[in-house]
């Protein structure tokens, strides 16, 4: 009787206890979440995983180069690249006439998390719906080079990297990036695509 007990107690946990690890990930038709968390040492760790591909574009709408405010010599690309120094990141951007800037990012002590089933019907390895995802770190930004006469006083800078997957997110579920700034003296966005 002991035997079987121990047997039923085993089989329990090797299939029943698989399950619930593996659905641990897993979406549901409709989720959505919205919220303001603190950025904790995970997520601080899966943002240090992010690589940012070299290229990046200034976003114009419909607006020309020349209505950019907060660049002193607006182009539509640029070459940028990416450095975590402590606990601050430094976007250093060129255009191909040689003008160059940075944006500096202090890391915050809190991130915005958006994830939303967009019912599209994409199904994530059979774990549910793909949600779409966005995290955002903002934060007082400090500017140099083409970047420093609009980049100064109260200026904030949004980190926005989004994407999509399951309920247990990682690096790799993100595909692009938004660098977005705006202040008294400065309102412009850079876009591009994060290396998978």
């Amino acid at each position: 009787m002991r035997l079987r007990g121990l047997a039923l107690t085993i089989t329990l946990v090797a299939f029943g206890g698989g399950q619930a690890n593996a659905c641990a990930c897993c979406t549901n038709q409709g989720q959505r979440y919205s919220g303001v968390q603190k950025l904790d040492a995970s997520r601080q760790e899966q943002l240090g995983q992010l690589r940012f591909n070299a290229a990046a574009t200034l976003y114009t709408g419909k607006r020309d180069t020349d209505d950019i405010k907060g660049i002193s010599t607006p182009a539509s690309d640029y070459e940028m690249h990416v450095a975590q120094e402590g606990s601050r990141w430094v976007f250093d951007f060129r255009d191909k006439n040689g003008r160059s800037g940075t944006l500096t990012l202090p890391m915050p002590d809190t991130i915005s998390i958006f994830e939303v089933d967009p019912r599209l019907d994409t199904l994530d390895g059979g774990t549910g719906p793909s949600l779409y995802k966005e995290w955002v770190v903002t934060a007082k930004a400090t500017g140099t080079g083409i970047f420093a006469a609009g980049v100064r006083g109260n200026t904030r800078a949004s980190l926005i990297v989004h994407g999509a997957g399951n309920s247990c997110t990682d690096a790799g579920h993100f595909g692009h990036w938004t660098l977005e700034v705006k202040g008294p003296n400065a309102d412009f966005s850079f876009i591009g695509e994060l290396v998978r």
